[in-house]
């Protein structure tokens, strides 16, 4: 029990690591949203430390506190974290405080326990466990349960918003909850001790670990569960149609050359459906979204940095007027495609 504790732990500093990292990138809702959802989990594994140690004998003015409240938390989170990826949603809403229902009924049926003196409250939770505790046990684990339904339906519903890359990543996410409901929902039920939920955080981070893992090694399989779940259907005379319109409009109207240019811009510039489009490059063009804007830009970047009309021009510059944001993303993307940097590219031609 004790190594396993040790690997807990260590989620715990891990987890608190990247949710800093991932806050600090970007104060948008999206990264904020998910920066949440991966500290509470961390907080969530140290209650579960306290709870099932010594500890809690000691320090019984924390016994019951927000266990409950964290683990309500989980599948608004998700939910809003889907939204901001499917709607690109910005800020939080009225309605979307009616996730916190839960915690407030929580608090109403619980808050006489909460509000015991620690020592109390430690002994009246251990004679009271099956007739009180238990029951919000039960209710956190059907709670669980709807919004793992309701993030897949949301999920199903809305997958051809998303591009591929934000599917795969989006249908990892509920596929992580999913089983983590599931494995809450067995374990509440059938567990012998507080203890024994130890193995749903460890079982649930190897899960992760192990999917991540394999998606790495095996990218095609994603892909082919998109197929087979998410498919459409679009045949070869359909894709070879898009594909002309696609070539058409990067050729003709140079369309990559706006900075803020996407697939869902594409997929509205050329009145097609954005799955359809995204399903075109992956299935007969056979390249992603962004290599092939890149790679179109940078055709453009190395005529600019060999025309004299543009000599004047700083490499920032020729970044910008070839449809990049900045410098950083101009270099990689560059010396990808030309095995060199624009500098270099710049003083071949002189």
């Amino acid at each position: 029990m004790e190594i396993v504790r040790y690997i807990l732990l260590t989620q715990v500093f891990v987890a608190f690591f990247v949710a800093g990292g991932i806050f600090f990138k970007k104060r948008q809702l999206r990264h904020i949203s998910l920066s949440a959802l991966i500290a509470l989990v961390g907080f969530h594994i140290l209650i579960f430390l306290y709870g099932s140690s010594q500890l809690v004998s000691i320090y019984t003015e924390f016994v019951d506190w927000f266990y409950f409240e964290v683990a309500f938390l989980f599948g608004p989170l998700v939910f809003i974290h889907l939204q901001c990826l499917v709607f690109d949603k910005k800020r939080l809403k009225g309605i979307d405080f009616l996730h916190l229902l839960p915690i407030v009924v929580f608090w109403i049926g619980y808050g006489d326990v909460l509000l015991m003196e620690g020592t109390v409250r430690a002994q009246y939770v251990y004679e009271n466990f099956n007739s009180r505790t238990m029951v919000w046990n039960y209710l956190l684990a059907l709670q669980m349960m709807l919004y793992a339904i309701g993030c897949s339906i949301f999920l199903f519903k809305n997958k051809a918003k998303l591009s591929e890359k934000r599917l795969q990543y989006a249908v990892f996410l509920v596929l992580a909850y999913v089983c983590s409901s599931l494995l809450i929902t067995y374990l509440t039920h059938y567990a012998n001790s507080w203890r024994d939920f130890a193995w749903f955080y460890v079982i649930l981070t190897f899960l992760i670990f192990g999917v991540g893992y394999f998606l790495v090694n095996n990218p095609e399989f994603l892909l082919q569960i998109k197929k087979k779940y998410f498919g459409s259907n679009l045949n070869e005379k359909d894709m070879k149609r898009i594909k002309a319109k696609i070539e058409k409009a990067f050729k003709n109207d140079k369309v990559f050359l706006d900075g803020r240019f996407n697939i869902s811009g594409l997929s509205e510039i050329l009145n097609e459906k954005q799955h359809h489009v995204s399903q075109t490059f992956s299935e007969y063009i056979s390249e992603n979204f962004n290599d092939y804007v890149n790679k179109h830009r940078i055709e453009i970047a190395k005529q600019y940095l060999h025309d004299s009309k543009y000599q004047h021009l700083k490499i920032e510059a020729i970044a910008l007027e070839s449809g990049f944001n900045n410098k950083v993303t101009f270099y990689k993307a560059f010396t990808k495609f030309t095995t060199q940097t624009p500098s270099a590219f710049r003083k071949l031609k002189k």
